[in-house]
């Protein structure tokens, strides 16, 4: 795939869970699902793991189980409070488990267990991704509300294209912090002129601020992203490609669940 089709994925992707974070916990649940499927089924072919079928399963089912955790925890709070300050509260258990599945899998490998180390890494690493990602669960239940998922989006979406230019990286990664920025608080400004980022829980003030702090975290979780896969041999394979697409996408979850909580107020 192409850098150009690699953005396009990105931005599918971020439509999906735009569109999501309006709708329903089960819903989003399901959103973070696909974007941590496409990482499960990539990731190993990226970094040329061993094991590749086993480590896809695994990161796979770590998705579903940080997902379908935050969809129960949002479902079960009893208000908003306690929904924005705990709905991500079985999150650190997941990740737990995780860990201890990524030592398990390693033991019941039957190949030799060549390349442990990396092996182990690689799959914590990919499991640290979904983790983050089934924040976007969560998202809507923050001081902002479900508006806030589009305004993140909407600067990973840019930064994602500016990334799939030609230019160098020294490049491209300050040009991403000035366009990060500003499609961030660009989105926020044009969620307050509409209305849907107004109200009674959140400053209007805050908006513009928010938009801009997600877009430069975006920028530069992008670039960094850039960096660290531009020049893998098999970044450019399909498997690997829906990978680099999708954990920009993941991890911005995270991102967007702090500036909800923490910006926001």
């Amino acid at each position: 795939m192409s850098r150009s089709a690699t953005a396009t994925t990105t931005l599918a992707l971020a439509a999906v869970l735009a569109l999501a974070a309006f709708g329903p916990a089960p819903v989003r649940a399901l959103a973070v699902v696909l974007v941590g499927a496409l990482v499960a089924v990539g990731w190993p072919e990226l970094l040329d793991l061993p094991a590749r079928r086993s480590t896809t399963v695994l990161v796979g089912l770590v998705a579903v189980a940080a997902a379908v955790a935050a969809a129960v925890a949002v479902a079960h709070a009893r208000d908003e409070g306690t929904q924005a300050a705990g709905v991500l509260a079985h999150s650190p258990a997941v990740a737990a488990l995780s860990l201890l599945a990524a030592f398990t899998h390693q033991l019941l490998r039957r190949d030799g267990r060549p390349r442990l180390v990396e092996s182990v890494t690689a799959s914590v690493g990919a499991q640290a991704v979904v983790v983050l990602g089934a924040a976007w669960v969560a998202v809507p239940s923050t001081y902002a509300g479900a508006t806030l998922a589009p305004v993140v989006l909407a600067a990973v979406v840019a930064t994602a294209a500016v990334s799939a230019t030609t230019w160098p990286l020294r490049v491209a990664g300050p040009v991403n912090l000035v366009v990060g920025g500003a499609a961030g608080w660009l989105a926020a400004t044009l969620a307050v002129l509409l209305g849907a980022g107004t109200g009674d829980v959140v400053s209007q003030g805050r908006w513009a601020v928010a938009g801009i702090v997600a877009g430069v975290g975006a920028g530069v979780l992008v670039s960094a992203w850039r960096g660290l896969t531009a020049r893998l041999p098999a970044a450019g394979t399909v498997p690997a490609a829906l990978a680099v697409a999708a954990v920009p996408v993941a991890l911005a979850g995270g991102g967007a669940y702090l500036v909800g909580r923490l910006v926001l107020l």
